[in-house]
């Protein structure tokens, strides 16, 4: 056997061990959208990663690296991404086809956003009804916690759940970028009376 299909076969085996350890490569990107830059991680099982207002690709891959030891940009690789966030800022796609990779996230926080989901573009629900659709009608902070912590935003649109009354509650992209994604979707809230940061 030569050294090279020897490393390769060694790379091939770490890279096994570290996908049953829950700790998959990760490929990334950085998406300008209308609003801002997103950077975008990716695994072989789907998108595990949008964030909102990374100031450089460096912090950005540090982070990814405390999941993964394996973290390389690929833009092209995320080209599928990139055309479907496109079309969705353009207002051409209402539902994403992306596959999620929601390893990183327990399992009551990978149910919410599975539910989370399901809501459609353009419509809204309550964090207590959300909580309610997952049969923990008690749990609207929970719901909240878990969706503070979706690692795909937009994607799962958890900037669809709002509080009780039309409030616009709490988003990770900040709630001017929540404001604007229902915007986008056609959803008017009210204008804030305040601040909204």
């Amino acid at each position: 056997m030569s050294n090279a299909t020897a490393v390769r076969r060694a790379r091939a085996l770490l890279r096994s061990a570290l996908d049953r350890a829950g700790h998959p490569a990760i490929r990334f990107g950085r998406i300008p959208t209308p609003v801002g830059i997103l950077f975008v991680g990716a695994t072989d099982k789907g998108v595990c990663d949008v964030t909102f207002g990374q100031p450089s690709e460096r912090r950005y891959r540090a982070r990814l690296l405390r999941w993964s030891p394996e973290v390389r940009r690929d833009d092209a690789g995320l080209a599928t991404v990139r055309e479907e966030l496109r079309a969705y800022f353009a207002g051409e796609l209402t539902r994403f086809s992306l596959a999620v990779d929601l390893r990183q996230v327990t399992p009551f926080t990978a149910r919410v956003l599975r539910e989370t989901q399901k809501i459609r573009f353009g419509q809204v629900t309550s964090y207590g009804a959300l909580a309610a659709r997952i049969g923990s009608r008690r749990a609207s902070r929970a719901v909240g916690g878990a969706l503070g912590r979706n690692p795909v935003p937009i994607i799962i649109p958890c900037h669809r759940v709002i509080a009780q009354g039309g409030r616009l509650g709490g988003f990770t992209g900040g709630l001017p970028t929540k404001r604007i994604l229902l915007g986008l979707e056609g959803y008017r809230l009210p204008e804030p009376s305040g601040r909204l940061f």
